[in-house]
């Protein structure tokens, strides 16, 4: 499994989950080797990994290299290292905010192709989300738990399709989506990718009658001009942004802790700003003036 570096707040951490992750997919995977890959001491990851040695920026680049880790993504290593590390509280804060920025830069955008898999329907998403959050693929359970009952065998071919593509693995006996952090194509053109929000918003109606605690909607109507909207919907992005590293945060901490999954929810946010006003000169006419 190809580990997601952006999703960790702690290299320590990072650098067990690599081993771990190797050593599960190769048994001749070992300290040793990965030393000889990034040209370090044999010893060296271990006692990284038991927090007995810290990293240099050189030590870094050489561990980033050794895990086969793009420039980008040794990048963000070395700041991960330097906020891990670091002693005083104005260096943490330094390095949490670059972390932040390279983390928003870091989503990758699914291509067509994936946005058909993974946006087919509503539950697709879901049911990755749910076998991640509580570690189960077990179909009675994820069927009991979902928003709309769903049929044993779709739940489960639904389960094989997203292992076949490689957005859930098994590793250490913990469940793990390699599809978390990821964007959908930027303008909705496919009738894939307009269904799945559609899909969507139909279970936001139907959530208006769920308990006001478990749910937050909010509107604005404004008048404003439309030059602009192409700065306002970056502003909407932006906002997006924000939120999907609030969310990082607390799931890359959750990472240093034992995982209440009874405390866990999946989620769905929208967006929506349309125009309630229609072209000049392009009303829709009756059928007495057609």
């Amino acid at each position: 499994m190809e580990l997601d570096i952006y999703s960790y707040l702690d290299y320590r951490t990072f650098c067990r989950d690599f081993y771990l992750g190797q050593k599960n997919a190769d048994s001749h995977f070992s300290f040793r080797s990965f030393a000889k890959k990034a040209s370090i001491a044999s010893s060296y990851l271990k006692h990284v990994i038991d927090g007995k040695r810290n990293l240099s920026s050189e030590m870094s680049i050489k561990f980033g290299h050794g895990m086969g880790l793009s420039s980008k993504e040794i990048d963000y290593f070395e700041n991960l290292v330097r906020f891990t590390q670091a002693s005083s509280l104005e260096e943490k804060d330094l390095y949490f905010e670059r972390l932040r920025k390279k983390r928003a830069k870091s989503l990758k955008s699914l291509d067509l192709a994936e946005a058909v898999r993974l946006l087919s329907h509503w539950y697709v998403v879901a049911i990755k989300e749910l076998v991640v959050n509580l570690n189960t693929v077990d179909v009675k359970l994820l069927q009991r738990v979902l928003r709309k009952k769903l049929p044993e065998n779709l739940i489960e071919k639904t389960i094989e399709e997203l292992r076949d593509f490689g957005w859930l693995n098994l590793i250490e006996g913990r469940w793990h989506s390699s599809a978390s952090q990821v964007q959908f194509p930027d303008e909705v053109r496919s009738y894939v990718v307009r269904s799945f929000h559609g899909q969507m918003l139909e279970l936001a109606i139907e959530a208006l009658e769920d308990d006001i605690s478990d749910r937050e909607y909010g509107a604005a109507v404004f008048t404003f001009p439309a030059s602009e909207f192409p700065k306002l919907k970056e502003k909407i992005k932006e906002l997006q942004r924000d939120l999907i590293g609030y969310v990082q945060d607390l799931s890359a901490n959750s990472k240093e802790s034992s995982r209440d999954t009874k405390s866990q929810r999946v989620y769905h946010f929208g967006v929506q700003c349309f125009s309630l006003q229609k072209e000049m000169g392009h009303e829709k006419k009756d059928d007495n003036h057609a």
